[in-house]
């Protein structure tokens, strides 16, 4: 827990789920408003949070996923100042931060590039707001994927077919009765100009063909990188529909 670069912000003094939040950023820097007032949000609804600063930078790959790792272990055992509830720990990402949650939600000991010793399982619920989903030049095998930039500064631009493959959200959906992916939610809008609505999509359609149970929401209209959209009434619904999500797993009191 020394080497990683993480804030925590307790709810209050009982024993509590907890949110791994995972700002965005393209893998290039950390966003600060999808940090600490997402943490504040978390926490108004009785939820512990740990906002982590995940290794960025180019050819980062794949210290980011080992400090997501140790991160969730770390909550998950009891090592951190936070009363943690060490069967409900979740993890929330936005953009970049999206794809690094989503990838320790489907994550296994044999990740290429990865120390297998870092594994620390699956979180147990996990939320994505405007995720990058998937890091190959095409989206279903045929059409363009209008954003590659964070795979490029996550793996070199150089990085082979099979490992950008291999990091892509859909490509590691698994059916439930084979390794469980945790409950999912996610947002996204429909004229993100920065990470395209068919990533959310595509990894709908790898959720929906594996029989994974997850709800989506797309909104009509919305930059990228909105966070709490609080200046949105719209998109900024999606704390709510998530707070609704949260209770229907047992998760909120």
């Amino acid at each position: 827990m020394a080497d990683l670069d993480w804030t925590f912000h307790a709810a209050g003094d009982a024993v509590a789920p907890c949110v791994l939040v995972l700002p965005g950023g393209g893998y290039e820097h950390l966003a600060v408003h999808e940090g600490e007032p997402v943490a504040a949000w978390l926490n108004s609804l009785g939820l512990h949070a740990a906002v982590l600063r995940y290794a960025t930078g180019d050819q980062c790959w794949p210290d980011p996923l080992e400090d997501a790792r140790a991160a969730l272990r770390a909550l998950r055992s009891g090592a951190t100042p936070l009363p943690v509830d060490r069967r409900r720990v979740s993890v929330l990402g936005f953009s970049a931060g999206g794809h690094l949650a989503a990838l320790l939600a489907t994550d296994t000991p044999e990740v290429s590039g990865a120390d297998p010793d870092t594994f620390a399982g699956r979180p147990d619920a996990a939320l994505l707001c405007y995720p990058v989903t998937d890091l190959r030049e095409a989206l279903l095998g045929r059409i363009p994927n209008l954003h590659v930039r964070s795979g490029e500064t996550l793996l070199g631009e150089d990085a082979g077919d099979h490992l950008r493959a291999e990091l892509s959200i859909p490509t590691r959906i698994t059916a439930p009765e084979e390794e469980p992916t945790p409950p999912l939610f996610l947002w996204t809008t429909s004229d993100d100009a920065g990470v395209p609505v068919l990533h959310a999509i595509t990894l709908m359609t790898a959720l929906g063909v594996a029989g994974v149970p997850f709800e989506a929401h797309v909104f009509r209209s919305g930059r990228h990188g909105l966070g709490l959209a609080d200046a949105e009434p719209e998109v900024a619904q999606w704390t709510t529909l998530a707070q609704r999500w949260l209770a229907s797993l047992g998760w909120l009191d």
